[in-house]
């Protein structure tokens, strides 16, 4: 699964990646946690991209309540293409969630510590994911995503079974835009991994706490701590 991740390149940076306006006021992260919002680049009207903050648990259209979206944070590859919960997202709003890596826990003298995983050295990429649109009974509209996971490349093994599914470049405006092909494009996304290019190194355990949120967290630690 995927549970946190960092986004700590600027919103300029961001905008020259993606191709798309620079999103105001966002500043970088270094400990993103469910129900926060979040930079995700969904198709414009017409064509392009676009970048909005979205909230972090996706809430399908058709429920009762928001915390639903606690739930929501991970969808499996495998099923969300047919599961209730996401199969009107799937068809049509696939998104990507912006991101240069991810943190897994792994056990060590039996407590859990936090691992960072990157691609490419830290380069700014995305995870493949889906977003709904939800409206609560007091008529205010919110918006949601979801990472979608996959069965974890040989690389992460120890790290955790499942990983978010990594979207290359090559997929980008296949996947937001290509609605009749979208399982076909998630399955090559799979087979694209870059697990010559993963990293892995352990960090802080004040990452723990959601409110710790700073660039030192990021940093490698030679012992855990």
């Amino acid at each position: 699964m995927c549970g946190r991740y960092t986004l700590t390149h600027t919103a300029s940076a961001i905008a020259a990646r993606f191709e798309v306006e620079e999103l105001k006021g966002f500043e970088p992260r270094f400990n993103v946690a469910p129900t926060q919002e979040m930079p995700v680049v969904r198709r414009a009207d017409g064509s392009g991209r676009r970048v909005d903050c979205l909230r972090w648990g996706l809430i399908p259209f058709w429920a009762k309540e928001k915390k639903i979206g606690y739930r929501m944070i991970n969808a499996r590859s495998e099923t969300a293409a047919n599961k209730p919960s996401f199969r009107n997202a799937f068809k049509s709003r696939r998104c990507l969630v912006v991101s240069d890596g991810f943190y897994e826990w792994v056990k060590r003298d039996g407590e859990k510590w936090p691992t960072r995983v990157i691609f490419g050295g830290g380069e700014l990429g995305a995870f493949a994911g889906l977003w709904e649109s939800w409206t609560d009974e007091d008529g205010e509209k919110v918006e949601t995503y979801t990472i979608l996971t996959t069965d974890a490349a040989p690389v992460l093994q120890d790290l955790h079974e499942r990983m978010p599914l990594w979207a290359p470049q090559e997929y980008w405006d296949r996947w937001l835009y290509d609605d009749e092909h979208s399982e076909e494009t998630m399955s090559a996304m799979k087979e694209a991994f870059p697990e010559e290019a993963v990293t892995t190194y352990p960090v802080s355990r004040e990452l723990n706490r959601v409110q710790n949120d700073r660039a030192e967290l990021i940093e490698p630690i030679s012992t855990p701590r």
